[in-house]
């Protein structure tokens, strides 16, 4: 058992230092093309357009570990942001209920339908995110219809500086992935999530109620999800329909880069973090070299298709 301790460990380290590696090297990349890059106000622009994506790849990371995906949360995250700027104007206090109320319900329909249901992770969170574009396309001309600029506060939180490259949004950031960190690695929950992943039918069968697991961990990812959408919302200032659009196949990426295994069991947010500050130094780059938003996505695919396949052939091998 210390041996296969030892031998995770090593792994462990060996790809935090890779991820270091390609992150230094981006940052030194774009530093080149844009000398801007460098300054501090660029780094703390950096970081704080991370921390979104960093919340969102929170989410998904705590899906895949579990052997799931959601590919509704770009939608969760900007129905939170939407329910938040409309609502605001009857009290902030409320508007944010409403909006974790939003998360909790279409997270549990999720996680419902994946953990009793059976339903595959992909299918059924791609049918909610279709499900959620028509809901949010009635609803911004009906029921939702408003004001759909953000709350001060939000802005402020999302957007706002508190000494050199340190932002609002990166402490926030660092509180919610601190509490991610902890819920992974120091809880029962966190090792359930593990077990599951890593074997849903033996952790059954010692009497783990996997279904509980699985509906827990997409309330958790709508929650997420929820929290850096309206990170996103206050960075932007307003909100609209296609507000996270663009994030849904970084949160996957990230995940993905930080060497969380799409089969589940294997991983942990520090690799999704790394993934995420990587993701945003990229985009950095391929904005300072003109590139379009379609030319990140297949990018961001490709990375994504990529290590999937890489995976599929080392549990080939194993």
């Amino acid at each position: 058992m210390s041996l296969l301790k030892e031998n995770l460990s090593g792994k462990v380290s060996k790809s935090m230092w890779s991820l270091w590696i390609i992150l230094i090297g981006l940052f030194g990349i774009t530093g080149l093309v844009d000398h801007y890059f460098f300054s501090i106000p660029s780094i703390g622009v950096t970081l704080q357009l991370a921390a979104p994506l960093g919340l969102l790849a929170a989410g998904q990371t705590i899906c895949m570990l579990t052997g799931g995906i959601d590919l509704s949360i770009a939608m969760i995250a900007t129905g939170a942001a939407y329910i938040v700027s409309v609502k605001s104007q009857d009290g902030l206090t409320s508007a944010i209920i409403f909006a974790f109320l939003y998360c909790i319900v279409v997270g549990s329909i999720n996680g419902l339908a994946v953990g009793l249901l059976g339903m595959n992770p992909l299918i059924m969170t791609l049918g909610m995110n279709a499900i959620l574009i028509g809901v949010f396309t009635v609803g911004v001309s009906t029921f939702l219809k408003g004001n759909t600029t953000m709350p001060d506060i939000l802005v402020k939180l999302s957007s706002g500086t508190l000494a050199g490259p340190f932002s609002w949004p990166l402490l926030v950031w660092a509180i919610i992935g601190g509490a991610v960190l902890f819920l992974l690695s120091r809880t029962g929950l966190g090792r359930l999530i593990y077990a599951v992943g890593d074997n849903a039918q033996s952790a059954r069968l010692a009497g783990v109620k996997v279904w509980r697991v699985q509906w827990a961990t997409y309330v958790l990812c709508a929650i997420l999800g929820g929290m850096g959408g309206m990170m996103l919302g206050g960075q932007s200032g307003a909100v609209a329909i296609s507000l996270a659009n663009s994030y849904m196949l970084p949160s996957v990426a990230a995940v993905v880069i930080g060497g969380t295994s799409i089969m589940g069991g294997l991983g942990g947010y520090t690799g999704s973090i790394m993934g995420a500050l990587i993701l945003t130094v990229l985009s950095y780059l391929l904005a300072a070299l003109n590139s379009t938003e379609a030319i990140k996505q297949v990018i961001y695919g490709s990375i994504v298709l990529a290590l999937a396949w890489i995976y599929v052939k080392i549990s080939e091998k194993s």
